[in-house]
Parts: C-alpha cells; sequence; structure tokens
C-alpha cells in the first residue's frame, strides 16, 4: 500500500491531563514543566524497558526519552486499556486522543524518529528520513487488525509503528481531539474554552473499536 499523502498521528491520553497539556504542551515526565499530576494509562512495565532501550540513531539517547504516538488511533496499548487486558482498565469516555500530523509533528522544532514498529524491539528500525515513510506496514496498519495469524506472526509488532518527538511537544502542533461520545466532547471544549486555543473536537466512536 502506498504511503498516505497526510499521515495522521495519534496519543492516548486521560482526559484529566488535558488542562495541563493546553497550558505546558505534551511534556515528557523529566520535562521541566511536566504535570505533577499526571493520570498514566499502559503498561508501566513496558514503559520502563523503553526507558533502557538505546534509539538506534547516534545522539538520539533512549527511546524513552520521547513522546511516543502511533499511525493508528485503534492501537493495541487503547483496546487493552478498555478490556484491562494486562493494565488498569479505563472507561472510553475516560480517554481522549490527541492527534497531529506528520508534517506538523515533524517540525515541532524537536528530534523525531519513527518506525516500521514497536520502538523498543531489536528488529524495528528508528529512521529519521521521511522519504523513508514506505517502511511502515500501511496495509497492516490501515486494517484496524493486530492479531497475529499462522502465517504473520510478526504482524502486532509492525501494526504499532510509531512516531516519537522528543522530550516536548507544543500545543501548536496538535490539529485535533478525538472523543468517544458527546459527554467527552463537551468536557475537553469546556477546557479549551479556558483557553485561547482553538482545536477541532471529533466524536469518533469508531477510533475505540465500536464499544
Amino acid at each position: 500500500m502506498a504511503v498516505p499523502g497526510t499521515i495522521w498521528l495519534y496519543r492516548l491520553t486521560h482526559r484529566d491531563n488535558l488542562s495541563h497539556i493546553l497550558q505546558y504542551g505534551i511534556c515528557h515526565k523529566d520535562h521541566p514543566n511536566a504535570n505533577p499530576d499526571y493520570i498514566a494509562v499502559g503498561h508501566k512495565e513496558i514503559i520502563g524497558k523503553r526507558k533502557e532501550h538505546p534509539v538506534k540513531i547516534k545522539g538520539y539517547g533512549n527511546v524513552g526519552d520521547y513522546v511516543p504516538f502511533y499511525f493508528t488511533p485503534k492501537s493495541i496499548m487503547l483496546y487493552n486499556i478498555l478490556t484491562g487486558y494486562g493494565v488498569q482498565q479505563f472507561n472510553p469516555e475516560e480517554l481522549i486522543i490527541i492527534a497531529g500530523t506528520v508534517t506538523k509533528l515533524s517540525a515541532c522544532g524537536n528530534n523525531y524518529f519513527f518506525t516500521n514498529g514497536q520502538a523498543n524491539t531489536s528488529i524495528t528500525k528508528h529512521l529519521n528520513d521521511l522519504s523513508m515513510l514506505n517502511e511502515v506496514d500501511w496495509e497492516v496498519i490501515r486494517s484496524g487488525d493486530f492479531k497475529k495469524t499462522i502465517t504473520d506472526i510478526d504482524r502486532p509488532r509492525r501494526y504499532q509503528a510509531e512516531f516519537l518527538v522528543h522530550s516536548h511537544v507544543p500545543v501548536n502542533c496538535i490539529e485535533a481531539i478525538a472523543v468517544y461520545n458527546e459527554s467527552c466532547a463537551t468536557f475537553v471544549k469546556r477546557a479549551l474554552a479556558k483557553t485561547d486555543w482553538i482545536i477541532p473536537v471529533y466524536i469518533k466512536k469508531s477510533f475505540y473499536f465500536n464499544r
């Protein structure tokens, strides 16, 4: 499958983190403006492994130094959080999906790289040349299907291809926010109304595996 003309990127977070994000941007936990009350979602063990996993680009530090995005909103992490599989479970209306394009996020001013699979695995490539986005398995990602098959046990790794920005993503690099329902949309719009930011909010129940 050809590389899409416009490539959207997606980051999952708890909606209670939004006010801080709208004030300071998306901050890595080691950033000076990191949220002291940040509500984490996801697998803590994997987060720990990424902290020690080097980026395969000289001078780029470790994977855990970066703010990660996926090329699909329907991430395996989101599925696990919604079902409570191996992680703390959250209701879908507690979760928002922050979105921006490769064009915008690559111009944020910080180092970035992307991968052709889950970043903290030995066989995954780490790349910072946008002309090589064809290394991403767009067919698997666009399918929304991350299940292993007899003939393709590597499918889940490729499905989890990432785009990672070092340390901090400014608010002006956020181009949209997706939510589960009208109640969450109202919550997000009220948070936005307290700022000068104009960011579109979309109800995208399909992003939440049609739950």
